[in-house]
C-alpha cells in the first residue's frame, strides 16, 4: 500500500519526469515496431533524440522538476548544493 501511494505522489510532483518517460516508452515502440521500414536519417534522428530524453530523464530523477532547478540556479544563497 504505501509503495503505491508514494508512486501516485511521485507521479503528481515530477510530472516532468513521467512526460519524458512517457516520450521515452512511445519512441521505443515506434522504433520496435517501424524500424525496419525508417531511413538510416530517421534512425540517427531517434538515437539522438532518445539520448536528450535520456539526459532529461537524468536531470529530472536527480534534480527534481524544471521548476526546482531553475529555482536552485537562480537563488545566489542557495550555492546548487541541496
Amino acid at each position: 500500500m504505501g509503495e503505491d501511494e508514494y508512486s501516485g505522489k511521485e507521479r503528481r510532483r515530477n510530472l516532468e519526469l513521467r512526460e519524458r518517460l512517457d516520450e521515452l516508452f512511445d519512441l521505443a515502440r515506434e522504433l520496435y515496431n517501424e524500424s525496419i521500414n525508417m531511413s538510416q536519417e530517421e534512425l540517427d534522428d531517434a538515437r539522438a533524440r532518445i539520448e536528450w530524453l535520456a539526459e532529461e530523464i537524468y536531470a529530472a530523477a536527480v534534480y527534481g522538476p524544471i521548476e526546482q532547478r531553475s529555482r536552485r540556479r537562480d537563488d545566489p544563497g542557495s550555492g546548487g548544493d541541496e
